[in-house]
This record gives structure tokens, sequence and C-alpha cells, in this order.
């Protein structure tokens, strides 16, 4: 009997001395995986890292969730994407009644591409009227990125201002050994020209120097008619388009369909860190899709 008392305090005691340590953590609540990604590499053992939008998930269409709101109530920081991408943020944020929260917009100190010229409304679709939001598949916009995840880590953690730079500092390091690696890359990508189910590349082949012909939805986030369709398909033939990349949340029938009619191969390209399996880190991610995009040029 004193042996399963004693067995008991140990385990109560064990348990208590887990969450002593949980509690001392600066609780971060990344809006996606990339902004999670990113967090951990700076936070490292301070900090804990919850993520709301999973790799494989369309970040624009996330349903508000009484549970997101419970994470974010426990949270210190919350990152947000920026650029409209994450509008259901604010709700999760609103709905946590979290005073002491202290919220991050990640888009600040990046360039925009894409931003309309003219009056952004329903008519054009899921449209951003302040650019393009999906800079994180640039690696010259993570520096930035990282900026802002580590202002808001010393603003709520001040006595770790060290250790928090110094592992930004780390992490920089080893991306940029991976971009020394990606300028062979950007050699084979320049000039590659692909089909997109969505509009959320501009970064990215601004950076590696292939571009985007044509796209799957007629208007982002809004299903093509068969007009489109046909439009597409044509497109495609005429002008010899050798890929056609969708993200894994994507209706495969219409890439798949656009590859039966025109010979180009359909690739799943995913966007955000955890998309597929193999790019649980930034670095993979991007050696994914390049990889991924060359391969599939070459063999069309």
């Amino acid at each position: 009997m004193r042996r399963i008392i004693l067995i008991f305090i140990l385990a109560i005691a064990c348990v208590l001395a887990a969450s002593s340590a949980h509690a001392d953590k600066t609780r971060i609540v990344a809006a996606t995986s990339d902004l999670g990604y990113f967090a951990s590499q700076i936070g490292g053992e301070l900090v804990e890292v919850d993520v709301i939008a999973s790799g494989n998930r369309d970040v624009h269409y996330i349903e508000v969730l009484p549970s997101y709101m419970l994470k974010v109530r426990r949270a210190h920081v919350y990152l947000k994407v920026g650029l409209e991408l994450d509008l259901w943020s604010q709700p999760i944020i609103d709905g946590s009644r979290n005073g002491g929260l202290k919220v991050i917009d990640c888009s600040e100190g990046i360039a925009p591409l894409e931003v309309p010229t003219f009056k952004a409304d329903a008519r054009y679709g899921d449209l951003h009227q302040f650019g393009n939001p999906h800079y994180w598949l640039s690696p010259d916009n993570v520096p930035a990125i990282c900026n802002n995840i580590i202002g808001a880590l010393i603003h709520v953690d001040p006595a770790n201002a060290a250790r928090y730079e110094a592992n930004r500092e780390a992490y920089l390091a080893r991306l940029n050994s991976r971009i020394a690696e990606w300028e062979t890359l950007k050699r084979e990508l320049s000039g590659i020209g692909f089909v997109a189910y969505h509009n959320s590349w501009p970064y990215f082949c601004q950076y590696f120097g292939c571009h985007v012909v044509d796209f799957v939805e007629e208007f982002a986030g809004v299903a093509p008619s068969p007009s489109h369709v046909a439009h597409l398909i044509e497109h495609i033939k005429i002008d010899n388009i050798p890929v056609v990349a969708s993200q894994p949340f994507h209706d495969k029938r219409l890439p798949k369909l656009v590859s039966e009619k025109t010979g180009c191969r359909a690739i799943i390209l995913p966007t955000s860190v955890g998309g597929v399996p193999g790019t649980e880190t930034y670095e993979d991610l991007i050696d994914f899709i390049t990889k991924s995009l060359i391969e599939a040029a070459k063999g069309a």
C-alpha cells in the first residue's frame, strides 16, 4: 500500500513539474503552419507553438471554432498572415477575450505584389485589396517575417531577448546556406511557365524567375465556367504549357481533365509547411516546390 501511495505521489509531482515548466513558456498561436514554423525556430525551447490552419488546408476558408478561441485565450502572442488572407483570425482573437494578447501582423515590412489599381469588389472573386498575401513563398521575405515575430517575443518576454536574437541569427544562417543551393535551381526554373489553380505564386515566381501563364480559376476562389476551362485547354495546347499545378486541398478533377485533354502534367504543389509529406520545414517546402516544377516541366 505504501508503495502504491509513493508511486502516486511521485506521479503527481512529475505532472506538476511538467505543468510548471510548460507554464513558463511563451505561448504562441500562429494562423498558419509557416508562421508557426518560423516562431518555433526563433523561440526554440522557450516557446510553445499552436497552429490554427495546418499546411494542407485552404487558408482562405477556415471555420471559426470555439476550440481555437480557447487556444488563443491562454496565449501570449498571436501571429496573423495579414493582407486579408486570414480574415478569420480576428473573430478568433475577439472571441478569446484575451486582453493581454500581443497580436502581430507578419506582413509588416513586406512589399506587397499585385496591389489592385481598381476597386476590388466581389465581381473579381477573392481578390485582396492590399496585394497578394502569399508573401512567405519568397525566401527574400523570411527575414522580415522573423523580425516581426522576434519583436513580439521580446515584447512579452524581454528577459530572454538575447536568446531569441541568437536563435534568429542561427536560423537565418541555416536558411542562407539553403539559399546558396537554390541559386542553381533558379537557373533551371528561369523561364518555366505553368498553369496554377489559384494565384498563390507571384512571390515565388519573382524569386525563382518562373511565371504563371494562366489559372484554372477564372476568378480567385471561384469555380471556373465551362467556357473558361475550354479556353484554358486551348491555351495549353497552343503554347505547349508543360504543367498545371494545384494545391493539396483543390479539386483534383479539373487539373486531371486538363491534363488528359492536353498532355500537360498535373502536379500537386503545397504552399505551406506540412502541406504534403516531406515538407515539415520551410526549407524542405521550397525544395519540394522547385524540384517538382523542374521535374514536371522536363518530363512533359
